[in-house]
Order: structure tokens, then C-alpha cells, then sequence
């Protein structure tokens, strides 16, 4: 009877340690699950502040030019005209929307 208990005793220590290890092998799944699916919002955050960031460095551009167009006196004539609505006897004013 006692190599029945000790017998028993062993299976139960093996059915004890293999229920830890495949908690410990869920965890780690569970752990690495994670993980990924972080770094593929990470990602997806990336590409969409790399794509703001191009649209943002487009629209300085733009601005860029537009001031440069109004440093010289004639940009800056032009500009007044626009804003006071004058124009010469041989002038047309055309107001463009961006």
C-alpha cells in the first residue's frame, strides 16, 4: 500500500508541476500578445504622425512662398490693393480662394 501512496504522491507532484508550467506558458503567450499588438499600434501612430508631419511641412512651404511674394514693394502694393479693394483705370482685381 505504500508504493500506491508513493505513486500517487508522484503523479500528483507531476500534474502539480506540469499545471504551473503551462500557466507560465499562457503567461508568456498572453505576455507576447501584448506586446505585439502595442507595437502595431505604435506603428499605425507612426505612419500617422510621419503623414501629419509632411502635411504640416507642405503647408509651411506654402506660407514660406506666400511671404516671400510680399517682401518685394510690389508684392506689398499688391497686397494693400487687394485688401482696400483698389485698383487703376486699367486694373483687375482677382481674388483667388485657396
Amino acid at each position: 500500500m505504500s508504493d500506491q501512496a508513493n505513486d500517487n504522491a508522484v503523479v500528483l507532484r507531476h500534474l502539480l508541476v506540469m499545471v504551473v508550467c503551462l500557466f507560465a506558458i499562457w503567461q508568456v503567450g498572453r505576455s507576447i500578445h501584448g506586446s505585439v499588438e502595442r507595437q502595431l499600434f505604435l506603428h499605425n501612430q507612426q505612419l500617422a504622425l510621419k503623414a501629419g508631419q509632411t502635411q504640416a511641412e507642405e503647408i509651411n512651404q506654402e506660407l514660406r512662398d506666400g511671404l516671400s511674394s510680399y517682401k518685394s514693394s510690389t508684392g506689398i502694393e499688391r497686397l494693400a490693393r487687394e485688401r482696400l479693394n483698389l485698383a487703376g483705370t486699367d486694373e483687375v482685381i482677382l481674388r483667388l480662394a485657396k
